[in-house]
């Protein structure tokens, strides 16, 4: 029996190792989109899935486990739901970045536990008091690092609306993902989320570039520089592939709320690397909004542990 509960607690560790990887490389993904030239997020996208595809192509061949997964999981709808949902929530976070700034939209990419929490009260799951001021206090902190951002001018007003907006669906996208699958794995019909993500950049990258190649002018010549070139396989393979994998690993294996809150890191990560490689710098009054997100995360995360 103590053999069995140290096995349960080692995965445990390694979803949480998984999910913090998770955190970083998606920390990274705004530095390498603002990085590139502001292309079509469409193209963009697609050029980003199809990338990821071309890393993870080689592991599923190699491997007769997964291949006898992938189809398993081609014969299961619920395959092709989660893959629709993370396509849309590269192709929103994608968008978003190239119009607000990297921390910005970072932090609004964090909030899938305040929707989690609510899909759970629809479906009669009440949060505890517990979860609900550790959500708290994590809004409270967003506000704190948001307001001082709200003197703009107007054309940068509206893109940023435009641009947060964006990430606030994307976040839902993400928690609708991480709810529904815990939902159906505790059911035992979940399909093997290594699989889905495969299927993510198949039908992902082949439908995008069925919307792009209509449309010529969304890959300007310059954008196929050598230069940009190398930052599409960067924010494919460290910021698309390897994540993706990381993070359906934690997913299967975590509470949909920690998994989620988990997510709440990667502003964090965005900050300090937009500040080290773009120079934007972040306010004073991000300090103690920073504090705030960590202690909700801390709240949310004892309450799930």
């Amino acid at each position: 029996m103590t053999g069995l509960v140290n096995h349960s607690t080692t995965i445990e560790r390694g979803a949480i190792l998984a999910a913090g990887l998770t955190a970083v490389m998606w920390g990274l993904t705004g530095i390498f989109v603002r990085l590139l030239p502001p292309v079509s997020p469409l193209a963009l996208t697609a050029g980003r899935l199809g990338g990821a595809l071309f890393v993870a192509l080689p592991i599923f061949a190699a491997s007769n486990a997964k291949r006898s997964s992938l189809l398993e999981t081609l014969k299961n709808s619920f395959g092709y739901v989660f893959a629709s949902l993370l396509t849309g929530y590269y192709l929103l976070a994608t968008a978003a970045f190239q119009l607000a700034p990297v921390a910005e939209v970072a932090l609004l990419l964090s909030t899938p536990p305040l929707f989690v929490l609510a899909l759970r009260r629809i479906r009669g799951d009440a949060p505890t008091v517990f979860e609900l001021l550790g959500a708290g206090l994590a809004v409270t902190g967003i506000v704190f690092i948001l307001a001082p951002k709200l003197a703009l001018t107007e054309r940068a007003v509206k893109a940023r609306f435009i641009g947060d907006t964006l990430a606030v669906c994307a976040a839902l996208l993400t928690a609708s993902y991480a709810y529904l699958y815990r939902h159906i794995a505790e059911n035992g019909a979940a399909p093997e989320p290594s699989s889905v993500t495969f299927m993510t950049f198949v039908l992902g990258s082949a439908v995008l570039i069925a919307l792009v190649s209509p449309m010529p002018a969304a890959i300007p010549t310059y954008a196929l520089h050598r230069s940009n070139l190398l930052l599409l396989v960067a924010l494919s393979v460290l910021c698309t592939a390897i994540p993706s994998f990381t993070f359906a690993f934690a997913s299967k294996r975590l509470p949909a709320v920690v998994t989620a809150t988990i997510s709440l890191l990667i502003p964090l990560f965005a900050g300090a690397f937009a500040y080290l490689i773009l120079g934007e710098k972040v306010p004073l009054t991000a300090i103690p909004g920073s504090a705030f997100v960590l202690a909700g995360i801390v709240m949310i995360l004892h309450q799930n542990k």
